[in-house]
């Protein structure tokens, strides 16, 4: 037993030195809520209590002290008005500035994270951490946090096979002994309970799960005890299986609601339809078994693992997922020293194979690591292919080839072994930003930037420039500086892929003129980068319509033949589609875009159609245009019609090709809805005399336009009222005062300012005289009444010659104001 102490005293000693340790306070603004964040020391248990406008964060290690002096650098003092420690291994107590209801979850990457949210004051209930996550098989009797179907004989008949192999393995241990009474205890052949009796001091009773129950039956004060009959220890094994593939689905059950606490997708509430007695076996929020356990055979995993380090290998020998991978394993600066290369690298060539031509794979590591702090990622894979078959598939193998890619500037799939290491306060933030290609929000900066500054000097100016450009891409524009100044610092003239860094860093700051400056420098010095920098060159001319040099298809032509089987030739394809576009010659870029379509599929194709047919619709003749458009808008997909259909079926309208263009609007019709869209459908459905359809469309809209649209429409309907309200609202008076002529509303003509509709109130006023003159005159005598029609017939012929001067002038006024 002495080895047992010895080595419980130094995990005492172990968990207590760990726990001595400052936990650096993070914080973050968003719209309903202000978030805290800290780093658990190990798996030290915390609580969170809030009594109003206070609440307190306790974290159960004696030495802890909270770094609180950068909290409020990122947040007002709202929500959090302050937050203080009286002194190390003391709870933190936050002060509230709000009626604000305060929870926390864990990640699985050991951050707790604290929520202030808007939303009032909650009822007093605490929040904390608990202990393992497997619940005890209990029988029904007992109530837990979840329920089963199956048998309290189930149940007893399992926990009894499951004592007997503790008995035979000798795990046994004393624990508290249950009295007959207990619910738990198995009962005895005789279904009368026995009198109250005194427990025996010799009694064991073996645990299962956290809950006991004697092993043998306690005998009555003075007697003898009496053994369990034969027919007791009798298992019903077909209940017992069905009872242990129930505990796993209820395990399996536990860890999904466990992961999904920690990835903040649900909240655990602390008081509800449950008891805290009924959910003493649940733990939710536990670390362990992440990610899931896999089914046969299958393994799920989501973007949310990735994102949080789930995926993450595991620690050597044991079962808990580690995510930050420790220094140790990708500090490449501690790999190698200043001196010469082949006095590093000899005496490991030689310790490669040991006697009998035997592989010594701590030299095979130690080589791979060497290769690795020089730059050489292609020559470390290769010195790691002798690896026996049994160390190929090690972590430390996974993690060296990953980093070899790295090196040389080779794509990670997506499962790789840094995926969710941004976040990490060591050395794997920096890897983790370089295997996923970009700086991500959650990224530890600081972290990043401390790894690169510790690499050697060859390093710094190999990764520099690629890091700066991901802290542009990413909009750090201090962070992207930062590293190029130490990159500047090494001293080397001539540095791979600082001009791309330096565009990156050109176009964050919005000029456009530096961009192109340093990507035809970079295309100038005919590096390794100038494919890469010669795409960046197009698409920027593309985006700024500016020109090209003449010489800059051929130019891409050329490096579309060093590269036609890789990933680049495809985007160099693209981007010589682009390039004849930008020049002019638009029957060699649809050329060109055929054969793309044929080497690349139907995705590059749309690609490389969206810049074409921009740049067709706005500097190609009308005959160019029509050869291409007319054909593109018959046989272009959803895809390939979304990003151009607007400017090339406004051309096609205004050449007069509605029908056209109407079907290629139609391919955006599951689109989300767009104004211009459907004001385009209108006018077309118009140019084909089809009002209905266009006031269909024009439905919902209130523009100048479309009102314009709705009243030409009604016009063409006939509802020459209704067109001329519109027409008023858009205080086109004259219109207005013309539909009321045509539909013989003159009192809406009348209440017309005679300033604003002067041709058509002009037009009404001499109706009225008209129509007053032609009446048939009564009570005259024969002779008079003659003479009063040849005096009316006058009027009446001077007032329509008048009229028609006036509908005249009015008409082409009309015609002019729409």
């Amino acid at each position: 037993m002495t080895w047992r102490a010895l080595a419980t005293a130094a995990a005492f000693l172990m968990a207590g030195a760990a726990s001595a340790q400052t936990i650096v306070t993070r914080s973050g603004e968003h719209n309903s809520f202000t978030r805290l964040v800290m780093r658990l020391p190990g798996a030290a248990d915390w609580s969170l209590t809030q009594s109003g406008k206070s609440a307190i964060v306790n974290i159960d290690a004696p030495d802890v002290v909270f770094d609180t002096s950068r909290v409020f650098s990122r947040i007002p003092r709202t929500r959090l008005q302050s937050l203080a420690q009286n002194g190390p291994g003391q709870p933190l107590r936050l002060q509230l500035g709000c009626e604000c209801t305060v929870t926390s979850y864990v990640q699985e990457n050991g951050y707790l994270v604290v929520d202030i949210r808007d939303g009032g004051l909650p009822e007093p209930q605490p929040q904390y951490s608990t202990a393992g996550s497997i619940l005890p098989l209990t029988p029904p009797s007992q109530p837990t946090g979840y329920r089963f179907s199956f048998s309290q004989s189930a149940a007893a008949d399992a926990r009894m096979a499951l004592e007997l192999a503790a008995a035979v393995a000798g795990q046994a241990e004393p624990v508290q002994t249950l009295r007959p009474q207990d619910s738990n205890a198995i009962p005895a052949s005789e279904p009368s309970p026995a009198p109250e009796e005194k427990p025996s001091e010799e009694n064991l009773s073996l645990p299962l799960d956290g809950s006991s129950f004697p092993a043998e039956a306690e005998t009555a004060a003075g007697s003898a005890p009496e053994e369990l009959p034969e027919t007791s220890m009798l298992l019903n094994m077909e209940e017992t299986e069905r009872a242990a593939v129930v505990r796993e689905s209820e395990q399996r059950l536990l860890q999904q609601i466990g992961r999904a606490a920690n990835q903040g997708l649900l909240n655990i509430a602390a008081g509800g339809i449950l008891g805290a007695e009924d959910t003493a076996g649940l733990d939710p929020l536990g670390r362990s078994d992440r990610p899931l356990n896999p089914l046969d055979h299958i393994s799920v995993t989501s973007a949310i693992d990735r994102e949080t380090g789930l995926m993450a290998a595991l620690t050597d020998g044991s079962d808990k997922p580690a995510h930050c991978l420790p220094d140790r394993k990708v500090a490449i600066h501690n790999w190698g020293n200043e001196s010469p290369f082949a006095d590093q690298l000899g005496p490991l060539r030689g310790a490669l194979v040991r006697e009998f031509d035997d592989v010594n794979p701590a030299s095979v590591f130690a080589l791979a690591r060497s290769y690795l702090f020089f730059g050489f990622g292609a020559e470390a894979r290769s010195i790691l292919t002798i690896l026996p078959p049994e160390e190929k598939a090690s972590q430390e193998v996974t993690l060296l080839t990953a980093m070899a890619m790295l090196m040389d500037g080779e794509v990670l799939p997506v499962n790789h072994p840094f995926a969710g290491q941004q976040s990490c306060e060591g050395h794997s933030a920096f890897w983790g930003a370089l295997a996923d290609g970009a700086v991500k929000k959650s990224a530890n900066t600081d972290a990043i930037q401390q790894a690169f500054s510790k690499m050697p000097k060859h390093l710094r100016v190999h990764l520099g420039p690629r890091v700066s450009k991901m802290f542009a891409e990413a909009g750090d524009h201090h962070a992207a500086e930062a590293i190029l100044r130490a990159v500047e610092r090494t001293g080397v003239e001539d540095v791979p892929e600082i001009n791309l860094a330096e565009a990156a860093i050109a176009e964050l700051e919005g000029d456009s003129e530096k961009v192109a400056e340093e990507l035809t420098s970079e295309v100038a010095e005919r590096t390794g980068n100038a494919p890469a920098a010669l795409i960046d060159l197009v698409a920027l001319s593309v985006n700024e319509r500016k020109a090209l040099s003449p010489d800059v298809p051929d130019l891409i032509a050329s490096y579309e033949l060093e590269n036609r089987e890789t990933e680049l030739g495809e985007k160099l394809r693209q981007a010589q589609v682009s390039s004849l576009a930008l020049m002019g010659q638009f029957h060699d870029a649809f050329q060109e875009l055929k054969g793309l379509s044929e080497r690349d599929g139907p995705k590059a194709r749309a690609i490389a159609m969206e810049p074409l047919m921009l740049l067709l619709a706005e500097r190609s003749d009308d005959v160019t245009f029509l050869q291409y458009s007319l054909v593109f808008s018959g046989q272009a997909t959803s895809a390939e019609a979304a990003p151009v259909a607007v400017p090339v079926a406004r051309r096609l309208l205004d050449l007069g090709f509605a029908e056209q263009a109407e079907e290629l609007l139609n391919k955006l019709s599951l689109e989300a809805e767009n104004e211009t869209r459907r004001l385009m459908m209108a006018e077309a459905a118009l140019v084909m005399d089809k009002p209905h359809r266009a006031l269909v469309e024009l439905m919902g809209l209130d523009s100048s336009e479309a009102n314009r649209m709705r009243a030409e429409a009604l016009w063409r309907n006939g509802e020459y009222g209704r067109a001329g309200e519109y027409l008023l609202a858009e205080d086109d008076a004259n219109a207005a005062a013309r539909g009321f002529w045509h539909s013989e509303d003159l009192g809406a003509i009348d209440a017309i300012e005679d300033s604003e509709g002067a041709e058509f109130g002009a037009v009404a006023s001499v109706t009225t005289q008209i129509g007053e003159t032609a009446r048939d005159p009564e009570g005259l005598t024969p002779l008079a009444h003659a003479r009063a029609l040849v005096e009316s017939s006058e009027g009446t012929r001077g007032g329509i010659t008048d009229l028609l001067n006036q509908v005249g002038t009015g008409l082409s006024g009309s015609e002019d104001s729409q």
